[in-house]
């Protein structure tokens, strides 16, 4: 089994898009909000896309001076790769933003959220994306 927690980068899925975003920079963001809004559409996120929400949110957070202090070892080298053309992207902030509510919705809508209200860890899970969605919001 893999990793599975409460944390932005707690889980395989959103290891797997931090390492695309180092790899890739801005078009791993570009891709992953395409991906949402496709979804959106579609009706159901899925949980990978998901994951990349939640980082892309992080890092968006980050770069605009409201990071997660726990999370600068793992997001610090990629961030400062790539935090120019992150924040080229246009209206990042306000896609980024709908793409967060959107995986934070409801279990119809998105996977991540249906996995963890089946958890048990529902309520840590979804206080830690508030939090980070707060600093996003201020940033």
């Amino acid at each position: 089994m893999g990793a599975w927690g409460v944390g932005s980068l707690d889980n395989d899925g959103s290891l797997d898009w931090l390492a695309d975003f180092g790899d890739m920079g801005a078009a791993a963001a570009v891709e992953v909000l395409a991906a949402t809004d496709e979804s959106l559409a579609d009706g159901y996120i899925d949980s990978d896309v998901g994951c990349g929400v939640v980082v892309l949110a992080e890092l968006l957070a980050a770069s605009r001076g409201k990071p997660n202090p726990a999370l600068n070892d793992q997001i610090g080298e990629a961030l400062a790769r790539h935090k120019a053309d992150l924040l080229a992207i246009d209206d990042l902030k306000l896609r980024t933003t709908k793409a967060l509510d959107a995986v934070l919705s409801d279990a119809e809508t998105s996977e991540l959220y249906d996995l963890w209200e089946e958890s048990g860890e529902f309520d840590a899970w979804a206080a830690q994306v508030r939090e980070l969605r707060a600093r996003l919001e201020a940033a």
